[in-house]
């Protein structure tokens, strides 16, 4: 009796512990154990301050869920009247394009610049309040060119030069950019107002 309450007793610690992957349409990953699926919701646990927590999400916004065996059950469906224009293969590679983005895109370039921006017409044109204007006028800028695939960020090579996989790269670098570009050229205003007052100011009170 004792050894079929301990078998139950690691099976249900051994079910608590199992990792299932919830895969998101934005390209995240979420880890847990799923305890309920539907066609409104998943729900599932993760460990928290050492006991389970339960968590939902919204099942439109998931693409799949892999439980700790590797059982798939895929959630998204092509339907141009939901806006699901991708099969699901092609949906893979948009995922695995908004991933990559997430994880390895670089835009060191546009950062670069948004400082230069910033701390460069802040000298230059003697700001103060005005300012405050060049970070989102530098960031919306930065909304609009192409996005370039940072080197050594794709996790499949496979995925390299397919289009799908591009649109998602973009979809989740484009914003990753302009935030970064917003914080940059905000540095560089900062950097800008601080030379003005302690260099530039007083050497022109000499």
């Amino acid at each position: 009796m004792r050894i079929i309450l301990f078998l139950l007793l690691l099976a249900s610690f051994s079910g608590a512990r199992a990792q299932d992957t919830i895969n998101l349409m934005n390209g995240q990953l979420l880890n847990g154990k799923v305890i309920g699926q539907s066609t409104f919701e998943i729900r599932y646990l993760v460990p928290r301050r050492g006991k389970l927590v339960e968590r939902t999400e919204p099942t439109d916004g998931v693409f799949s869920v892999k439980d700790s065996l590797g059982h798939e059950k895929v959630w998204y469906f092509k339907d141009t009247l939901f806006g699901n224009t991708y099969t699901i293969p092609e949906m893979r590679c948009f995922i695995k394009g908004e991933r990559d983005a997430r994880l390895g895109y670089k835009p060191i370039g546009p950062i670069l610049g948004g400082f230069a921006f910033g701390a460069g017409l802040t000298m230059a044109m003697n700001l103060q309040m005005s300012s405050l204007l060049l970070p989102p006028i530098y960031a919306g800028v930065m909304a609009w060119p192409r996005v370039y695939v940072t080197r050594g960020s794709i996790s499949d090579p496979n995925m390299d030069g397919d289009p799908v996989y591009a649109t998602g790269y973009s979809a989740a670098g484009r914003p990753k950019r302009v935030i970064n570009c917003l914080l940059s050229s905000a540095v560089g205003v900062l950097v800008g107002l601080a030379v003005n007052h302690y260099v530039l100011y007083p050497q022109q009170d000499k």
